[in-house]
């Protein structure tokens, strides 16, 4: 099948003289060539033919439409078909019409509420005119029509097109307001479901302008049973592919071919559909009163072909809310009240076998495949998300034709045929609309989803003939429990005789791509105009909430990650006093407490006992304590402050989770709780003396992980000068017997080895792939460095009292610099408005003082021989490359060497400037620079904002670069800093071509037409 297209929207007629009366010879020629290879040609506009609705503007689009299809029907000698949706302005609003402003009003106040024939009929009395053109114009009568939906028909080379014109203008006003059309699209489902080779839908406004309570209704039926989506209303020309486990669904949306805008050109597109060939042709043409102009080469855009509309069986609205609660009272300041598929993303699922090389697979891959007989069982912590999984897994099943039944693993009483069907028969009719649906289906159709298979009493037998008794019923089985049940359950015999069959995973923590994810997802709903604003959200989200995870201090599962971002964005709405991390711990705390109905008029008590019991663990040096000692806690606390009783209090914070017990010892659940409690103990008792002296101890050796993490939770409680003095001083004394490095000309060593900085040449950065590919390699470093990061903590806590060798002493002294310089520069920055501007800046020239030590100290050797150090590479080149000339030998050691110490020296800057990178102290900052004559300091200073996205200081930048045009080494610093920022952070064109000419790096300009445009298309479906 080979169907044309004439894509035309936003045409917004008004007078005679409009431009685009005369482009009706124009648009037909550009079709022509189409329409010649079609089996069917067919025009289509997407809304806001007229800019008032008037019947005097629908005259002008006649003559216009009329003109086109008539040349275009003489060209190929067959009918050419006109399909119309209505936009926005194709309503006569003016005058506004007060009855049918407050019909609205009442629909957005209750947009779940049924819409009646009166509401419809009134608000829909505006767009009267636009109905009686479409009717005129029209050569192909509708199969199905009302006001808001009209369905068509087309018989194509052999198979049939359904197109569906949405009419999503029914409710509009001036102004338009996104995010709050309203849209009865379960009332249309039956049309969707018709039988048919291709289905089209009309749409004038791309999704993101409907009300929550129909966008996700109507993502999802467009979605199952849509292959191509027209739209318009942006007045941008794009295309994209929206793809999931479920298939692909392509959105083409048509460029204003009259633009209000100045700056914008005529334009419209011509389209192709080769079914056979799953692909779209398009060609993109600005329209001018002689001949069209083709814009750019012609785009192929594959499709799925597949049958989109099969019946979907009916979920019940009661358990759609069930399905789209999203675990939690989420809002959003722009959204309101969020929903499970705005926030969910995939975890990251890992093989739950004994083996070193464990496979890691997306969630979504497990159940791609349902049709196949899958068993799998998914274990995940408290919290980890294994309903919130499941419950997406059902939708997941359902839109691709699956009948998903999800059963609470405590809802199964007695397991025998007859209960276990009477219970089945029972939740479908909670789940489906029907629960015949379900009853009379074939078994490849059905799946299981048994949520905590370890809540089900009984014990092991139980719960084996409950498997038996499901894998005669359903297709596939999907079951979660407690990691623990790995430990309890599978070490049994019985059960494992089932279980055996089952691919069994553990869903991992959220690394850095998936927190990514999530917080892209999070910042999407907010209101963000250009890539560059949504970096810095990025940004500065990623930032706090990697901040407050720390090293593995909190568990990164997606409840506590969403609980963070709602909460950074009731700080930026000034909703909170306090932007430390230490209000994001206590509210962790504070709500485990309350959700275990704890008074908020006892919490002074209770985190006094807490931050005691935990400092009594912290003295004993012991991660668990027995029953007998913590009673023998108790007791001391009740003789010196107030009786509490222990069992009592035991059990509420094992409810609570914030302590968790294994056979007869206990155990603080997650270790933010531990240094949080510790951290406040700590601040409280500051006053005395023997505390004070271990606080000292505790910062003079912060490369010990445990001790960092004390003081770095006890800053967060406190902004004790004494403490930042002791912090301050043991940074000072890191490497003091070098001299900081100042790039001034103590690199001349280094700088003699090459003859110029080099013309970096680069291809024009992908920035959206950059940033996923970071994050994979951080994980990856992470993963498969987490057991030699524990390594070096424990041989931090030997080298206290041992002697050590040099470079294990080396390491050790890095890492204090590094944990002390990170704890410093956080205190700067959560405490800018309460530490005066002389101590700040001499904290911000310490931080950068001990990075440029550390590199000098590093450097000593190659800085006093640098001979020798080329020699030695030259030596393992020797060694590599036998066959490479003397000479040759020697450049190429000589820019290895240059390029190593470049790497390192780059990375350290880097690093360090990324640690001051808060708008909070940048005029601290500056100032700790212009008392410094350093090119070093200054590099440092451009760091700490090209390390992070969003306004770029080009006047430093130029004349920094300018400084250091004789200084090679230096400038390579520079011209790297500048890449990683054009690598890693939208840039405006402009802002890309000044940074490249101020670091001489040319960008080569392999550049494809953007297939994607704003926001409003990532959001359109």
């Amino acid at each position: 099948m080979k169907l044309g297209v004439l894509h035309l929207s936003d045409i917004h007629f008004k007078n005679h003289n409009d431009p685009a009366t005369h482009f009706g010879d124009c648009i037909a020629k550009a079709c022509y060539t189409t329409a010649r290879q079609s089996d069917e040609f067919i025009i289509i506009v997407t809304g806001d033919i007229a800019y008032g609705g008037q019947k005097n503007e629908y005259e002008y689009a006649e003559k216009l439409l009329s003109t086109i299809s008539v040349k275009i029907q003489n060209e190929i000698g067959k009918v050419v078909n006109i399909f119309l949706a209505p936009g926005n302005h194709d309503c006569v609003l003016k005058p506004e019409d007060e009855i049918r402003t407050i019909t609205i009003d009442r629909v957005i106040e209750n947009p779940t509420k049924e819409l009646s024939k009166q509401i419809i009929d009134k608000c829909t009395e505006s767009q009267i005119n636009y109905f009686e053109f479409e009717k005129s114009i029209r050569t192909l009568e509708p199969v199905y029509e009302d006001q808001l939906w009209k369905e068509y028909e087309l018989a194509v080379g052999g198979g049939i097109v359904r197109i569906s014109s949405i009419n999503a203008a029914w409710m509009s006003r001036i102004p338009e307001v996104a995010g709050t059309l309203v849209y009865p699209i379960e009332n249309y489902y039956s049309q969707l479901e018709a039988p048919c080779t291709l289905r089209l839908a009309l749409i004038h406004h791309p999704l993101n302008w409907y009300c929550q309570a129909t966008y996700h209704p109507m993502r999802r039926a467009l979605k199952a049973h849509c292959n191509i989506v027209l739209s318009g209303h942006e007045h941008s020309i794009g295309s994209e592919i929206i793809s999931d486990m479920n298939g692909n669904t392509l959105m083409l949306e048509a460029p204003a071919l009259q633009p209000h805008e100045p700056n914008l050109e005529p334009q419209f597109s011509c389209l192709l559909f080769e079914t056979n060939a799953k692909v779209v042709y398009e060609q993109r043409f600005k329209a001018t009163d002689s001949l069209p102009i083709q814009e750019g080469n012609e785009l192929s855009h594959s499709f799925d072909t597949s049958a989109k509309c099969a019946k979907l069986n009916r979920i019940h609205p009661d358990f759609i809310k069930i399905l789209m609660d999203p675990g939690g009272n989420f809002t959003h300041p722009t959204r309101g009240d969020l929903t499970a598929e705005e926030i969910f993303v995939y975890p990251q699922l890992e093989e739950n076998e004994a083996g070193v090389d464990k496979e890691i697979l997306y969630a979504d891959q497990v159940c791609a495949d349902w049709e196949q007989g899958k068993k799998v069982l998914i274990l995940a912590d408290d919290e980890g998300g294994k309903t919130f999984l499941l419950r997406r897994y059902f939708r997941d099943i359902h839109e691709q034709g699956g009948l998903p039944l999800y059963i609470k693993g405590e809802e199964i009483g007695s397991v025998t045929e007859r209960e276990i069907d009477k219970l089945i028969e029972q939740i479908s009719s909670q789940q489906y609309s029907s629960a015949n649906d379900l009853k009379y289906a074939e078994k490849s159709r059905k799946v299981i989803l048994i949520d905590d298979i370890d809540r089900i009493k009984g014990g092991l037998k139980i719960q084996e003939r409950l498997i038996a008794i499901l894998k005669i019923r359903f297709a596939s089985i999907i079951i979660t429990a407690s990691s623990r049940f790995i430990l309890s359950e599978l070490v049994g015999g019985d059960v494992s005789k089932e279980l055996i069959e089952f691919d069994s995973f553990k869903i991992k923590p959220f690394g850095h791509l998936l927190r990514n994810t999530l917080i892209r997802k999070w910042c999407m709903l907010g209101d963000v105009k250009t890539m560059v604003d949504f970096d810095r959200k990025v940004y500065g989200a990623e930032t706090l909430v990697n901040g407050i995870l720390g090293k593995s201090i909190v568990p990164a599962k997606p409840v506590y990650l969403l609980i963070f971002l709602q909460s950074k964005e009731q700080n930026e709405q000034g909703e909170l006093q306090n932007s430390s991390f230490s209000y994001y711990y206590q509210y962790l705390l504070t709500k485990s407490l309350k959700d275990a109905g704890y008074r908020n008029d006892e919490f002074d008590e209770m985190y006094s006992y807490l931050s005691q019991m935990a400092w009594y663990f912290k003295e004993q040096d012991r991660k668990e304590l027995n029953t007998a000692e913590l009673r023998e806690f108790n007791s001391k606390f009740s003789s010196e402050y107030t009786s509490v009783d222990f069992d009592q209090r035991i059990g509420l914070l094992l409810q609570a989770k914030i302590i968790t017990k294994s056979g007869d010892y206990y155990r603080f659940t997650y270790a933010y709780i531990f240094y949080y409690l510790v951290g406040k103990y700590l601040s409280d008792n500051l006053h005395e003396q023997d505390v004070m002296q271990t606080v000292e101890q505790y910062c003079e050796h912060l490369n010990i992980r445990e001790n960092a993490n004390i003081i770095m939770f006890l800053t967060h409680h406190s902004n004790d000068p004494r403490v930042i003095n002791k912090i301050h001083s043991t940074l000072n004394s890191c490497f003091s017997e070098n001299e900081p490095l100042h790039l001034n000309g103590d690199m001349a060593a280094i700088n003699s080895l090459v003859e110029s900085a080099a013309k970096l040449v680069i291809k024009n950065p992908d920035v959206v792939v950059n940033q996923e590919n970071n994050k994979k390699r951080r994980d990856l470093y992470e993963e498969q460095h987490a057991e030699e990061e524990d390594r070096i903590a424990e041989q931090a806590k030997k080298e206290n009292s041992e002697s050590t060798n040099e470079i294990l002493s080396i390491n050790s002294d890095i890492n204090l610099t590094a944990k002390t310089s990170e704890i410093l520069a956080n205190i700067i920055k959560n405490y800018y408005g309460s530490i005066r501007k002389d101590r700040k800046q001499q904290y911000v020239s310490s931080i950068f003082d001990s990075s440029l030590r550390t590199l000098s100290r590093l450097f000593s050797e190659i800085l006093e021989q640098p001979e020798r150090f080329v020699a030695e590479i030259e030596k393992e080149l020797a060694q590599r490359f036998p066959k490479m000339l003397d000479a040759e030998r020697t450049s190429q050691a000589k820019k290895f060497a240059f390029q190593l110490t470049g790497y390192i020296t780059t990375g350290f800057i880097a690093k360090t400037g990324n640690l001051v990178s808060s708008d909070k102290i940048r005029e601290d900052v500056s100032k700790a620079v212009s008392d410094n004559s350093g090119n070093a300091y200054r590099l440092i200073e451009i760091a700490s904002c090209l390390t992070q996205p969003g306004s770029i200081p080009f006047d430093l930048l130029e004349k920094l670069s300018k400084d250091l045009k004789s200084n090679t080494f230096a400038f390579t610093i520079l011209q790297s800093l500048v890449y990683y920022h054009l690598h890693m952070f939208h840039t405006s064109d402009k802002d890309k071509q000044r940074l490249s000419n101020i670091a001489q790096i040319s960008i080569q300009h392999s550049r494809a037409i953007d297939h994607k445009s704003r926001k409003s298309k990532v959001d359109a479906i």
